[in-house]
């Protein structure tokens, strides 16, 4: 692989990730416009890990206070009653869990159809449309927000992420709408939204390196993953901080107008 290439791929990888424009969408339009094909698994496990590092550094200090929190109610499970309700770090790992839950059962259920969904362009350009309506439906969400995460919000939004298994459907801009909608403050829904990912990201890359463990790569390819996840890592961070920064400003609903262009573009091309 290109050094080029790999800095490129990295790039997309880590802003797609996170800006509610579907990163799964972007990968499928890439095969087919450019005629990109798979990189090898060990590069696509490292620019994944490079993304969930940049979640992980930009919100260093919340995820520290989870961590600490999750470790002390394990070693206190006779009070883990009482962490629940007055430990708001200890009830958030909880809530974290839920929610990957639908997305979890829903991908195991409809493996088969998002295999050939993967496969569809056209199908790619209509989902970005979708999206877009999602991300413009935001716009009249936001009605006294608050910050309490619940056992029902952390389900809905996670069945908000679970509908982005279809490719061309926002992840991060299914949940952070879903969140809004249920009248979550902007930043708490955008937080859980990045929270949502990490044990995704990390569960299926753990798997997909224990079996690239035998691939050999060359002296280019090692620099290849090397510049990828770097290249991952740091679009990643900016897309969280460009993401925040919208949603501060309240103009979240303005990557509908991206998502609706490329949607309309990919369906033309596709048909004619």
């Amino acid at each position: 692989m290109e050094i080029v290439h790999a800095l490129l791929l990295g790039i997309i990888q880590g802003l797609t990730e996170f800006l509610p424009i579907s990163s799964s969408g972007h990968l499928v339009l890439a095969q087919a416009v450019f005629d990109y094909q798979s990189t090898g698994l060990i590069f696509e496990v490292f620019v994944h890990f490079g993304t969930v590092l940049s979640v992980i550094v930009a919100f260093s200090r919340n995820i520290a206070g989870m961590l600490s929190a999750l470790c002390e109610g394990i070693l206190q499970l006779a009070r883990w009653s009482d962490n629940w309700e007055r430990d708001e770090q200890f009830r958030l790992n909880g809530m974290i869990l839920i929610g990957i839950i639908p997305a979890g059962i829903i991908g195991l259920l409809t493996e088969n159809f998002i295999d050939r969904a993967f496969q569809n362009p056209l199908l790619v350009g209509c989902m970005l449309l979708v999206t877009a309506l999602i991300l413009w439906s935001s716009r009249y969400a936001r009605q006294k927000p608050d910050d309490r995460l619940g056992v029902g919000r952390s389900i809905l939004i996670g069945f908000a992420q679970a509908l982005a298994i279809i490719p061309g459907i926002s992840r991060s801009g299914s949940t952070i709408t879903a969140g809004l909608w249920l009248r979550l403050h902007p930043e708490t829904a955008a937080k859980f939204s990045f929270f949502l990912v990490i044990p995704v990201i990390l569960g299926a890359s753990a798997l997909e390196l224990i079996n690239a463990l035998h691939i050999h790569l060359t002296s280019i390819e090692y620099w290849g993953v090397i510049v990828g996840t770097i290249a991952a890592f740091l679009s990643g961070w900016a897309a969280i901080l460009l993401l925040m920064d919208t949603l501060r400003k309240g103009q979240f609903s303005w990557f509908a107008l991206y998502c609706a262009v490329v949607g309309i573009l990919t369906i033309g091309i596709t048909m004619f």
